[in-house]
């Protein structure tokens, strides 16, 4: 981007300082405004076209960087290579593009650009994508305003059951102190009782002693006789008293002692919590992004019946052998129409990225064989591998695995759908899976099945084992069934935009189309076409292209028209 003030470049190269004005993204110069008067008027530049100094600045950078020369050349950059998705000039065509077949005129690819149906989608999609993450941000505000009014209702929560607890132990504990002083009282009462006639039979013992110790001083034997047999009556008659009062449960001695309830020593001993805080996530908004809006429009649309379908070829290619042989097992097709294989010969082991007339672009190597893929973006894929219980994400630009998702079975189809990805496994269960491995749900396939594909809430596998074509709902319930014959061997299986079901028919060389009702079915292409053991196969929902390629690598692609 230019400086905060920039100077003509033509008056800098002549060592005067004007402030420019213009700037010409052809020349790639400012201009003050007497060098834009001669720029107008000259042969060479009068048809180049200038932007106010102000609006140049206000370019992001990375446009405002873009150079009209190629970097390693410096020349015009004049042509655009669609195979590698880059310019390029007269030097690089003749060095690194002289094989490609999809040079263009460059003035001619960008013509028109900002008016076209590709920057107005974007512009779409930008904008959908600012509000669907504003959307997030206000979620996740008033997430977190939520926080502090759930955390204002948990203390408040607390305290109102503490007062309740503290309120029931303050009630019960006055019951039992009132209690303990009652029974403090009466017994309190009784030992008094017990003590006064304890004490009068103390003083009749007493004044028996004072009356022994009197006699034995001063009276007569006779009269110390008679003394003796009274007072030995006397002394049995207290000795019975003090018996019965000792054998009475009122000379027992009385404590107060406390026991304390049960429940009031485990909250003391084992409630080591007063409650516990329960975090739960409740579940997101579903994301539906500017392309899945612009998918589901087109089921709208979509004409239902299959008996006005009709088929143009518009070409038919075969795929670049590797180092062997292809045995190609899957294929999806990018927006701008590149298209993916999946090799699983156990010598190529790849992925084969090819144009739509064939010509090949890239190819991926792995260390184990990939069954399926299914393209998720511009740039990124989604591969099985039957070698391994994985499913790789890769980024075809870099041919680099950004991630491996581990799943703990053998995984075969996949498809992407709604943002997540649909998987037939090899226990006869489709799993929905997101893009980061967590499981949403898993659905029964009534047989073993080797591809899938969904359309509507809807589930579409092929048994190749017993002939049968399957559609389900979510919940596995079956919802019609379509008998190709077990001789055919259905396996590749692919929808439009109405849920029509196209399907390889390996063994009878035929794909076939069977209606969104599940109740009548067409031949399509058979081996007078070029079929000849036919696996993969992809429909192209936005642009009705139907692809479908032989084993051996040998591709049909064909235009439905209805």
């Amino acid at each position: 981007m230019a400086t905060s003030d920039p100077s003509c470049d033509i008056c800098l190269n002549l060592h005067v300082t004007k402030s420019a004005t213009v700037w010409c993204s052809e020349c790639e110069e400012a201009l003050c405004e007497e060098c834009k008067q001669r720029h107008c008027i000259q042969k060479a530049t009068k048809n180049h076209k200038t932007i106010q100094i102000e609006d140049y600045q206000e370019l992001p950078i990375y446009i405002a960087n873009i150079k009209l020369e190629c970097e390693d050349h410096n020349r015009k950059l004049d042509f655009y290579c669609s195979i590698h998705n880059e310019p390029c000039c007269t030097r690089c065509v003749s060095e690194k593009h002289k094989d490609c077949r999809e040079l263009k005129q460059l003035p001619e690819v960008v013509d028109g650009i900002k008016s076209s149906a590709a920057f107005s989608d974007l512009q779409d999609r930008v904008t959908d994508m600012s509000q669907v993450i504003g959307q997030l941000i206000k979620e996740k505000i008033d997430n977190k305003s939520n926080l502090q009014i759930q955390r204002t209702a948990v203390i408040a929560e607390v305290e109102r059951v503490r007062k309740a607890i503290n309120k029931h132990l303050d009630k019960i504990q006055d019951e039992l102190l009132n209690m303990v002083r009652a029974n403090e009282e009466q017994h309190r009462d009784n030992i008094d009782s017990m003590i006064g006639k304890l004490s009068k039979m103390k003083n009749d013992v007493d004044e028996i002693a004072n009356a022994l110790e009197k006699t034995k001083q001063h009276a007569s034997n006779f009269q110390t006789f008679l003394g003796v047999n009274k007072w030995s009556r006397e002394i049995e008659t207290q000795e019975r008293e003090v018996k019965t009062a000792h054998s009475d449960h009122s000379m027992d001695n009385v404590e107060l002692l406390i026991k304390m309830s049960p429940l009031v020593e485990e909250l003391e001993k084992n409630v080591s919590e007063f409650g516990k805080l329960v975090v739960t996530f409740s579940p997101r908004t579903k994301l539906v992004l500017w392309k899945e809006k612009q998918s589901q429009s087109l089921l709208i649309t979509a004409s239902k019946s299959i008996s006005k379908i009709e088929l143009s070829n518009l070409c038919s290619f075969d795929i670049p052998r590797g180092s062997s042989k292809c045995l190609i097992t899957g294929c999806d097709m990018f927006e701008d129409e590149r298209i993916v294989f999946a090799d699983f010969t156990s010598v190529n082991k790849r992925l084969v990225v090819v144009n739509n007339e064939g010509l090949l672009i890239k190819e991926i190597k792995f260390e184990a064989r990939p069954l399926d893929v299914a393209v998720l973006d511009s740039n990124t894929v989604a591969v099985t591998f039957f070698d391994e219980q994985i499913i790789s994400i890769v980024d075809v630009g870099s041919s680099r695995i950004m991630r491996n998702i581990p799943v703990k079975e053998i995984c075969f189809g996949i498809c992407f759908i709604d943002g997540n990805l649909v998987v037939s496994m090899g226990n006869k269960i489709i799993k929905i899976i997101d893009l980061y491995g967590k499981v949403l749900s898993s659905v029964s396939k009534m047989a073993k099945s080797t591809y899938c594909t969904s359309c509507n809430d809807k589930i579409y596998y092929a048994s190749e084992g017993n002939g049968v074509v399957y559609c389900c709902d979510l919940n596995g319930s079956v919802q019609w069934e379509f008998s190709c014959g077990k001789s055919d061997f259905p396996n590749g299986i692919a929808h439009d935009a109405s849920g029509n079901v196209f399907v390889t028919c390996k063994n009878t060389n035929q794909v076939i189309v069977i209606e969104s009702s599940g109740k009548k079915s067409r031949v399509l292409l058979t081996i007078d076409n070029g079929l000849n053991e036919p696996i993969a196969i992809h429909y192209n929902r936005k642009t009705d292209i139907l692809l479908v390629c032989n084993k051996s690598g040998r591709c049909l692609m064909n235009k439905v028209m209805r």
